[in-house]
């Protein structure tokens, strides 16, 4: 029994995946939610089946970090499992090195080209677009593996990589450092060297890259005019947003927590997002409401409970706010084709 009241079922056909190297096996599940409730979807809608997929190295490896190309995992898996909605638990970033990359992460339809960068985080539902013209360098890493302290507090790796856009237009020199790196991390994979030690090294490598492309992006942002902390009181704010988005909607609740005034927070937000800290809210919970009506069979009635509203009229006047459609529109309107 899941959070909700909600049921989690394992269809008959989940099955493993050799993928590459020591990434030993991609267990994949397909997992449908069903709140138990009749009728609860427009007639014609089903909810898009998405395959959970877990990172199990192999027992011999234990590396908790795996590099291969988009080409080899074409020859390893068949092309229909490619273009299927999974959710992974582990970091994905892809290196689009030749053609044009299309996907889909969490309702947002993007566009790689050669030399750019894709990073799909833990939880995202994602779904590659159809077409085999174009190749590029998956790099998996489970989240355990930025756990490690950097000496510094203020270097927290999770905290870089949260701050790194889904898609990421690199410059020549920071593309070639990318593409070096990685070749570099795919070659030490093979090493045979014993544990911890080599995850201690990829861990290195891992952390130096996820510097140099946080350094990037921060160098293509103009002036906030904000405080020196400001990107990090920011990430504080987005973890708690994460935690508490189905309970707390106003600005008011996280100022609290924060210990700061709305006003502050308002300030920190715009300057980071580019958007002031209420639009920021409104925006991750009607994401939030977008996954459970096109992911779940849920009702209406019991997606409001679930994101914290006390009555379904009011959810259904704040989604329309935001989308400019009633949840149900959306539900039986949404198009998850490329």
């Amino acid at each position: 029994m899941g959070p909700g009241g909600m049921v989690a079922a394992r269809c008959p056909c989940s099955h493993i995946v050799r993928v590459a190297g020591v990434f030993d096996t991609i267990k994949v599940g397909c997992q449908m939610v069903n709140s138990g409730h009749n009728g609860s979807m427009p007639r014609g809608t089903r909810p898009i089946d998405i395959e959970q997929v877990q990172y199990l190295p192999s027992a011999e490896s234990a590396l908790d970090l795996e590099v291969f190309s988009m080409s080899d995992l074409r020859r390893r898996v068949p092309r229909a499992h490619l273009q299927r909605h999974h959710r992974y638990d582990f970091h994905m970033f892809v290196h689009v090195r030749r053609g044009k990359c299309r996907a889909m992460v969490d309702f947002s339809h993007i566009e790689c080209g050669a030399g750019s960068l894709l990073t799909i985080r833990p939880g995202q539902v994602h779904r590659f677009g159809p077409g085999s013209r174009w190749d590029a360098n998956l790099l998996l890493f489970r989240p355990e593996l930025l756990q490690a302290s950097q000496g510094e507090e203020r270097l927290q790796m999770p905290e870089l990589i949260d701050a790194l856009p889904g898609h990421l237009r690199l410059d020549r020199s920071t593309g070639r450092f990318l593409a070096d790196t990685l070749a570099r991390l795919e070659e030490e994979c093979t090493l045979e060297a014993r544990q911890p030690l080599l995850n201690w090294l990829l861990q290195s490598e891992l952390a130096t890259l996820v510097m140099r492309l946080h350094i990037f992006h921060t160098e293509q942002q103009p002036p906030a005019g904000a405080s020196a902390d400001a990107p990090e009181r920011f990430r504080l704010f987005k973890r708690l947003l994460d935690a508490k988005v189905h309970q707390w909607h106003h600005v008011s609740r996280y100022a609290h927590a924060m210990g700061c005034s709305e006003k502050t927070l308002t300030r920190i937000c715009s300057a980071v997002a580019g958007v002031g800290a209420k639009a920021f809210i409104a925006s991750r919970l009607a994401l939030e409401a977008k996954r459970l009506l096109v992911h779940t069979e849920m009702p209406i009635s019991a997606i409001a409970q679930r994101l914290g509203f006390d009555e379904a009229t009011n959810f259904t006047k704040f989604f329309r706010s935001i989308e400019g459609c009633t949840p149900s529109d959306f539900r039986r309107r949404f198009d998850v084709s490329l």
